[in-house]
């Protein structure tokens, strides 16, 4: 099996590495390996953003020239999770149209791509995120499971046209999703309602999706709400298809493992720390997107 992420929080060791882990370990149950490939168009050269390029290609740090230096620059290295070996390569962001890209990632046989969370913002456009947004619609064409993650669901839907606004402040919070109907019958959140009342999730962001623009193929169909987020979980259909292409503004892949040791490291402050110390529905949101991704590879 083939997994792409956006690791956008590569800066990150415990958000980024550790996020990255979190989100893939459901794919590991009864596989010897498991190839996940990293793009950063965050660190790279704006002109390697522009001229087309649809190898699949190690990134070296040469073809990385804003790499955050607070964290080592690794080419490739493995990690062992459970009895499964998985295998982490960094590649350079492939660019073309976006049906070029949709070519891009079945020839390489990418099974699913996760988006992850990221310390820029939608409402502060930067470059890179032009080929990011390309390379989502590629995914979309090519309907390939897809999981975008508090940034990477803002990015999906700005890909599409939505707005995404800064709010006055920021919001830290753990709550109950509401789910539409739509969402009460969603894969994603199987087995997580009791009583109509849907999964536990954790939220800590700025900017916000302010709507929801339908085109006549492709629409976001919303799922869950929160009193703060109106467009807190969406799914993608291409003409009236449900795909398995999902954006969730909430942090499934945050444990609290992760957030102590990210108040140890001064990523997080005491309060913040305090205010995720809750168990939350996270874990099982992405053990249910797993099995969308492995049941689409079995029945292939």
């Amino acid at each position: 099996m083939r997994v792409l992420i956006f690791d956008l929080l590569a800066e990150r060791s415990e958000f980024g590495h550790g996020g990255n882990l979190q989100m893939v370990k459901h794919l590991t149950n009864n596989l010897s390996e498991l190839d996940v490939f990293l793009v950063t168009p965050q660190y790279q050269d704006t002109n390697s953003l522009i001229a087309k390029n649809l190898t699949f290609s190690a990134a070296e740090r040469i073809s990385q020239p804003l790499w955050n230096n607070t964290t080592k620059f690794e080419s490739s290295f493995s990690e062992i999770v459970g009895e499964t070996s998985v295998n982490f390569t960094r590649i350079n962001m492939p660019v073309g149209e976006i049906y070029e890209l949709s070519n891009w990632l079945r020839i390489n046989q990418i099974s699913c791509v996760f988006c992850s969370g990221s310390r820029m913002n939608i409402s502060e456009p930067e470059i890179w995120m032009d080929s990011a947004k390309k390379l989502i619609l590629g995914i979309i064409e090519a309907k390939i499971p897809f999981l975008g993650i508090c940034f990477g669901h803002q990015l999906l839907s700005n890909a599409l046209g939505c707005k995404v606004e800064r709010s006055e402040s920021r919001t830290d919070i753990m709550c109950k999703l509401e789910l539409t109907k739509l969402g009460l019958k969603d894969p994603l959140f199987s087995e997580l309602i009791i009583n109509d009342l849907g999964p536990t999730t954790l939220f800590t962001h700025q900017d916000h999706v302010r709507n929801l623009i339908q085109n006549n193929r492709i629409k976001l169909n919303l799922l869950g709400v929160t009193p703060h987020c109106e467009f807190a979980a969406v799914r993608i259909s291409i003409d009236d298809e449900m795909l398995p292409i999902w954006g969730v503004q909430f942090h499934p892949e945050a444990t609290n493992s992760m957030i102590v040791k990210s108040y140890e490291l001064g990523d997080l402050t005491y309060e913040e720390k305090e205010l995720f110390n809750n168990e939350h529905d996270g874990n099982e949101i992405l053990k249910n997107f797993c099995s969308v991704v492995v049941g689409m590879i079995n029945l292939s």
